[in-house]
């Protein structure tokens, strides 16, 4: 009889984790959500979900969180503010998660980084941190799984569609490869359910079963959405230059949107399909069942 293995994951309540945690429990894993606020987390998650109160600045609460815990799931995001803070969610936090870790006696830690992190003719702060993140990884003393996603469907919907518009910033030349979090979910579940069959340390490429443009991804979203009549709005990217000095937002969004608009991305998920099977869900059938 197998025994149900245990995962604690920080970020659970995010964009990303939610669906990744949701996906985890329906995979069979008894998982501990390490939540900051406890009724925000319930209504997110639901039923099913073992919440535990822990923040990444508190060491103490992080070992509590993980004493009981096969494995540990990160999903991580820097925020705009943090340019000149003192704490840096994806550099101390996960300095703190891996001590943590290492004092349960955790088995692995899986992070969540970016693809488009590898865009170099920008020079952002907050793709130095990520590079530096998984430098701290790789140098743990203890198994990690470091995940590099394409772009999710779920910024078409949480990001982008503003009442019944769907943004579009600026022009993307390239095309990336879409993933739905279900099946990335699947995809973490089955990197911790084969550890012990993989290398100590373990890198994949996270992408989708089709390549699409933004605009090509909003024109199939619109398409297959439905829950009401979308319009696709076009912004310009000199609006967000213009105003990106005046806003660490903007500021943050400029970079993000120009990285995806302009980097290069290349198929590269062999690996990962081979060991975690392939994704599965289109985004004109991810699109029809939302809303």
């Amino acid at each position: 009889m197998n025994t149900i293995q245990t995962i604690a994951v920080v970020g659970a309540t995010g964009m990303l984790g939610a669906p990744v945690t949701k996906t985890l429990r329906r995979q069979g894993f008894s998982v501990t959500a390490v939540v900051r606020d406890m009724q925000k987390a319930q209504q997110k998650l639901g039923a099913g979900t073992h919440l535990f109160k822990g923040d990444l600045a508190d060491k103490n609460s992080l070992r509590s969180a993980f004493a009981d815990s096969d494995y540990v799931y990160l999903s991580l995001s820097t925020q705009p503010g943090e340019k000149n803070s003192r704490f840096k969610t994806e550099i101390d936090g996960l300095r703190n998660a891996i001590e943590a870790a290492r004092s349960a006696r955790v088995k692995r830690i899986g992070y969540l980084s970016s693809l488009v992190k590898d865009y170099k003719a920008d020079d952002w702060w907050v793709f130095d941190i990520k590079e530096e993140a998984c430098e701290i990884l790789r140098s743990a003393d203890l198994p990690v799984t470091i995940f590099y996603p394409s772009s999710f469907f779920e910024n078409l919907t949480q990001l982008q569609m503003k009442g019944r518009r769907v943004l579009m910033a600026g022009n993307q030349k390239t095309q990336s490869w879409w993933i739905s979090a279900e099946d990335f979910g699947r995809q973490v579940a089955n990197s911790f359910r084969l550890d012990r069959e993989h290398d100590r340390d373990c890198e994949y490429s996270v992408q989708g079963p089709e390549p699409f443009s933004m605009e090509e991804a909003i024109d199939q979203f619109i398409r297959n959405y439905k829950a009401a009549d979308l319009k696709k709005t076009k912004v310009p990217m000199g609006i967000f230059k213009l105003l990106k000095p005046l806003s660490p937002s903007i500021d943050f969004q400029y970079h993000i949107l120009n990285a995806i608009n302009r980097y290069d991305e290349k198929f590269q998920s062999e690996k990962t399909w081979q060991r975690l099977g392939e994704p599965t869900l289109s985004l004109a059938d991810w699109a029809a069942a939302q809303g």
